[in-house]
């Protein structure tokens, strides 16, 4: 027993030096970890910082280092007492290496479980800066507001202000961006940081059009010994402030102190520009035109060139009134800067003048041997020439007397009461006279009571819906359309589509009438023979290149006529078989290439059978039929014709779009509609099950149409 006590005696100190040595090596290792990280941090913290005063980028390499020393403390000694500045180190480092979403966690990671330490404040700062970065915008803003109105050191409190702010500017919100300029330029910012809340403060006064306030936060910022820039903004927006404020000398000063500067000689051209533009503003032309041509003469710039140029010929075309001199500067504009802004501007007001130049023209052309349809070209271009003057050249005294002109000298002329009804609401608008323009537009109604124009002058004089609503075109027009359209009466539509044929040769409305009236003996009365063609052919003929013109052509286009098969029955094809030229009879040689009426072949199926109409509407439609916008302007509206073969379950198995509409965009959405369609096959009679039948689609205006 002695000597057993005797041996551990010996060993015990041995053993415990061991285990403190173990231990000591151990928190060294750890130490040389953290150490290595936190060093690494410091020199790109350092990197960093002295970069961003010479204003470029550092320190990304040793973030770097500092991320793989931080995570070996984390990962390996997550008890000890620099957890938390390992996490403090990885926050920061993450953000500056532009891995934001890391960098959120690890600050979370720093509030959530070390609230007390000492990190956690600047742990919530790059939290807030994480989550901006992350476009967590509405977050990210409101930790910068705990961060101002809370108890933060100075530098925090500055940077979120500074976050605050550039957020509210870019939004272009400036009065919640004040207070925080305010702050940076009063209590919390350091030299830099109040000059530059200082400009901050004067650009949203001037944005916002507090010219007074503007100018006096700029003529502040000259006394903060601004650099070289922000003294060329505070002089530059002065002197537009000074302008606005009707100060225009006090406003050329700050431009003459820019312009005697040699530092600032390269804007000499932009600062001359301003300084023309006071002139302008003193109504002094001859010292504005001067200082625009010394420009000229002496500047390469071609924005700046441009913009003189361009200058010249606004003078030349609003106060000088002449337009040939201005239309050259303005080509000088576009020579000078073609794909600018102020370049398109040039080039269309160019075209403008140079448009009066050639309706002009056109008007003088006429004498008295000329025929109904040259005055009428004459007129309207005499009126182009007139809403020329009146939208494009901004000169409304020689609109009115322009529109005058048409009303006067051609009388005849289709657009004759119309120019009335302009010159109307030109002198209403410009001479302020109102009982002058209802007196113009009474004269209308006398003069031309039956003119497609008559209910524009209605609407104005107040008079729609009244007695006097009558006596012209649109009014017989209308009612056609609603007997035919509302009420189904196609009989009582014809009457009224006659009256408009009979009666308004010269309407708009006269062509569409006829075409309708054709249209409806095609859809109500069919006589079975070619007379239908004949009559779209005339309206072809007749009246070429028109609307109209397109639509007859398009429903008399032609198909082959079908021969007949060696097995079928005479009585199966068309009752109008031995009258149809496209036919081939036996025994004959097919020297004709003729086709049959688009009407009748509508009813010979793909195989050469006749057949009949399908008697019921379908009972469920997959995609259904829109009016397309691309078809307002045509207006169009009818039957669309299909063959279609149905299944055993009412789906259709196989189609032919027979008869078109004039539009695509119709005639591809009907055969969507109609290739999804579905019948009900107990309803269809036994004799026409399993053959093909004809599918008659109605296409109707919407009612905002009408």
């Amino acid at each position: 027993m002695i000597v057993v006590i005797s041996r551990l005696r010996h060993w015990v100190p041995r053993i415990v030096v061991l285990v403190i040595l173990a231990c000591a090596l151990n928190n060294c290792v750890y130490y040389n970890t953290f150490y290595n990280a936190r060093k690494a941090f410091n020199e790109a913290e350092k990197a960093r910082k002295g970069a961003r005063r010479a204003r470029r980028s550092g320190g990304a390499g040793g973030y770097k280092k500092a991320i793989e020393k931080s995570l070996k403390v984390i990962e390996d000694y997550p008890n000890s007492k620099y957890y938390d500045d390992a996490l403090h180190v990885l926050t920061v480092s993450y953000y500056h290496t532009k891995q934001y979403g890391r960098s959120e966690r690890r600050a979370r990671e720093i509030l959530a479980n070390h609230p007390d330490s000492r990190y956690a404040h600047e742990a919530n700062l790059y939290l807030a800066k994480a989550k901006l970065e992350l476009r967590d915008i509405a977050d990210a803003m409101d930790i910068f507001r705990g961060i101002f109105e809370g108890d933060y050191a100075r530098d925090f409190k500055v940077e979120a202000a500074l976050a605050l702010t550039t957020y509210y500017i870019d939004n272009r919100n400036y009065a919640d961006a004040e207070p925080y300029l305010l702050a940076l330029r009063d209590s919390l910012g350091t030299d830099e940081d109040r000059k530059l809340a200082q400009h901050y403060l004067a650009d949203g006064y001037f944005e916002r059009f507090h010219h007074q306030e503007a100018l006096g936060a700029y003529l502040q910022l000259l006394g903060m010994d601004p650099d070289m820039e922000d003294k060329y903004v505070a002089l530059f927006r002065a002197a537009a402030c000074s302008y606005r404020l009707q100060r225009i000398d006090e406003g050329q000063d700050y431009l003459r102190t820019l312009i005697d500067d040699e530092l600032y000689f390269d804007s000499l051209g932009v600062l001359k520009l301003k300084l023309a533009e006071g002139y302008e503003y003193d109504e002094d032309l001859a010292q504005a035109e001067e200082t625009y041509n010394e420009i000229l003469e002496v500047e390469q710039n071609r924005r700046v060139r441009a913009e003189a140029f361009w200058n010249l010929g606004l003078m030349y075309q609003y106060d000088y009134d002449d337009l040939s001199q201005a239309k050259e500067y303005y080509d000088s504009t576009v020579q000078s800067s073609r794909g600018s802004e102020i370049g398109g501007e040039a080039l269309q007001k160019s075209s403008d003048i140079g448009k009066r130049e050639s309706y002009k023209l056109q008007v003088e052309t006429i004498d008295s041997t000329a025929t109904q349809d040259i005055i009428d070209e004459a007129a309207y271009t005499q009126y182009q020439l007139a809403e020329l003057y009146w939208f494009q050249l901004y000169k409304p005294d020689t609109a009115i007397l322009e529109m005058k002109y048409v009303a006067d000298s051609f009388p005849t002329a289709y657009d004759a009461p119309k120019a009335m009804i302009a010159l109307s609401e030109m002198v209403r608008e410009h001479e302020k006279d109102s009982l002058k323009a209802d007196s113009i537009l009474q004269q209308v109604l006398l003069d031309y009571p039956a003119s497609d124009y008559v209910p524009q002058a209605l609407e104005i004089l107040g008079l729609k819906g009244t007695p006097a609503d009558t006596g012209y075109a649109g009014v017989y027009f209308d009612r056609a359309e609603s007997f035919l359209v509302d009420e189904e009466t196609p009989d009582s539509a014809r009457s009224y589509y006659q009256i408009v044929v009979d009666r308004f040769p010269d309407s708009k409305y006269y062509l569409q009438s006829r075409f309708a009236l054709v249209w409806l003996t095609e859809m109500y009365d069919s006589p079975g023979d070619s007379s239908i063609i004949l009559a779209y052919n005339e309206l072809v003929d007749s009246f070429p290149d028109t609307e109209w013109a397109t639509l007859a052509r398009k429903r008399t286009q032609y198909t082959p006529a079908p021969t007949v098969p060696d097995d079928a029955e005479v009585d199966t094809m068309p009752e109008v078989q031995d009258e149809q030229p496209g036919f081939q009879q036996e025994g004959e040689e097919d020297t004709t290439s003729t086709y049959v009426d688009p009407l009748e072949a509508v009813y010979i199926d793909p195989n050469g059978e006749k057949i009949m109409n399908h008697p019921y509407g379908p009972i469920r439609v997959e995609e259904e039929f829109i009016y397309p916008t691309e078809a307002y302007r045509l207006a169009w509206e009818g039957d669309l014709y299909f063959q279609i073969l149905l299944d055993f379950s009412g789906e259709i198995e196989d189609y032919v779009f027979m008869i078109k509409s004039p539009s695509e965009e119709i005639n591809r959405r009907a055969e969507a509609t109609v290739a999804s369609m579905t019948f009900d096959p107990s309803r269809i009679p036994a004799p026409i099950q399993g053959n093909w039948m004809v599918y008659k689609f109605r296409v109707t205006l919407p009612d905002h149409l009408r």
